[in-house]
């Protein structure tokens, strides 16, 4: 989880480059709106330092309550999310894009704390932006496992998915792109687990991923283990047979 985890310096140097051309813009403008987005730069900063703090805790057995980290972690995605939003509405297309990938490091400190994500849009703008640009198998394998641990902090409430009518709906996108993501590491045993949670998570669209992903083998030319594991779930898709 090396590319994803929480390092307390390389975050903030990353933030740092990342938001310096967004800084120089809010700061040439007096207006009301871009000095408080200029305020939200500051209280990033500053969760920032929170979390180190509950990361040396930790060492110290004193951890962070789970819905302290949630709330922390909340307060996070939010501000990276405007701040994304602010961005693009200046030009800074490339800012935007690494402000929601800046999610991913601290979904993975709030898995670390035993927290519960409330808001999965930022994280999965994230987790599909990478999954578009990576190509190496490991890196692949390391995104998986954080969609996969992305999935299992999605609230109750998420995880019930009620409103299922709406394909854009987050939690759907989440776990087909995880289900992207597992084929494309081309692990037999990732996909496995990845496809039998799809089941269990999205029912009413698992087995179109699959009749897709047998699609895809068709166009692409991808290895014949991978072929043979998404023939296997499309087939039992079909067939309404969910054992495997």
């Amino acid at each position: 989880m090396k590319l994803f985890d929480f390092i307390p310096s390389l975050y903030r140097e990353q933030l740092d480059v990342t938001l310096q051309p967004l800084k120089l813009s809010l700061q040439a403008s007096k207006a009301s709106a871009d000095q408080n987005a200029l305020k939200m730069v500051a209280a990033l900063l500053q969760s920032v330092d929170i979390m180190e703090r509950a990361d040396a805790d930790i060492q110290q057995i004193q951890a962070l309550q789970p819905a302290a980290a949630s709330e922390i972690a909340d307060y996070i995605f939010n501000i990276l999310d405007q701040l994304a939003i602010i961005s693009a509405h200046r030009g800074l297309q490339q800012q935007m894009l690494q402000l929601h990938r800046l999610a991913l490091p601290v979904a993975y400190w709030l898995y670390r704390h035993k927290g519960v994500i409330t808001r999965l849009d930022v994280l999965v703008n994230a987790l599909a932006s990478y999954a578009n640009e990576l190509t190496e198998t490991s890196r692949l394998e390391e995104l998986s496992a954080l969609a996969e641990k992305v999935v299992a902090m999605a609230d109750e409430n998420i995880r019930r998915d009620l409103d299922n009518t709406d394909p854009r709906r987050p939690w759907r996108v989440l776990n087909l792109n995880w289900g992207i993501i597992a084929t494309r590491t081309h692990n037999v045993v990732v996909m496995q687990r990845t496809f039998d949670q799809l089941i269990k998570n999205i029912p009413l669209d698992a087995g179109n991923f699959f009749r897709e992903g047998m699609q895809q083998m068709a166009i692409i030319n991808y290895p014949q283990h991978v072929k043979d594991v998404m023939e296997k779930y499309y087939r039992h898709s079909v067939s309404g047979d969910k054992r495997h």
